[in-house]
């Protein structure tokens, strides 16, 4: 699916990417999947329940007022670093409304007319095609010429903190927590449980937070990620646990 959000920003979900002139911003799973939800309910208020239920719950993680939290914030901020502002509404103690202009991609109507012609084996001729492919190949040469990367989820403006290496392990958290948090679940027997995975040849990430931090939220729990690091130090195969 690719939409173009507000006439500006165009979107494609299946790479999780927000794309504008000379910049594009990659957005984590969770959070793509946070923005597909919001635009297929354009428009309409949405429940923090309903929205931690098939955002995350669906797909087999622990749902968390604190990730919502999170999520939420890092989507506003990719929008406005591309130049929408008050797209997510904050509906006090009741949820957010997405609210914003989404119209298909012309590119994906256009491939869609072209296989239908070829189904019913029609020669059509479109005089505007050749003007639309030269302008999308100078847009291409222009993204890949000077393109911007905004980073999401794991860089230094979303607020991930890198807290220490133990092992292969290397150990986050938001920068909300304090250290004596940390301290206590990096030596509580929960953790003890798990931590002979950083005694082993994969190198592993391991994210920490507490979603208590959060205003309003009723799950007061503390929660840990264990991931395998790709050699990109992509994170995959992620297990999220309570302890």
């Amino acid at each position: 699916m690719r939409k173009i959000i507000n006439g500006r920003v165009l979107y494609d979900s299946e790479k999780r990417e927000l794309n504008v002139k000379d910049q594009q911003l990659v957005l984590s799973a969770s959070v793509a999947r946070l923005l597909d939800f919001f635009i297929t309910n354009n428009a309409r208020q949405l429940s923090r329940e309903l929205i931690i239920e098939e955002v995350w719950a669906k797909y087999g993680m622990n749902p968390s007022g604190h990730s919502l939290n999170k999520s939420i914030s890092l989507l506003r901020k990719g929008f406005s670093a591309l130049g929408i502002e008050g797209v997510i509404i904050t509906i006090p103690r009741e949820g957010f409304i997405f609210q914003a202009q989404i119209d298909d991609n012309r590119e994906d109507i256009l491939d869609a007319t072209e296989e239908d012609v070829t189904n019913v084996n029609h020669a059509v001729t479109f005089p505007w095609n050749k003007t639309f492919f030269v302008w999308f190949v100078f847009f291409l040469v222009l993204v890949g010429g000077v393109g911007i990367f905004l980073t999401v989820m794991f860089r230094s403006n979303d607020g991930v903190v890198h807290v220490s290496n133990t092992g292969v392990c290397e150990v986050y958290t938001m920068d909300d927590n304090s250290s004596e948090k940390i301290f206590k679940f990096l030596h509580s027997n929960r953790w003890k449980n798990f931590n002979a995975i950083c005694n082993g040849k994969k190198k592993a990430i391991i994210f920490y937070d507490d979603n208590s931090l959060s205003k309003g939220n009723k799950l007061k729990e503390h929660f840990f990620s264990v991931c395998m690091m790709g050699e990109k130090r992509v994170a995959y195969e992620c297990q999220n646990y309570f302890y």
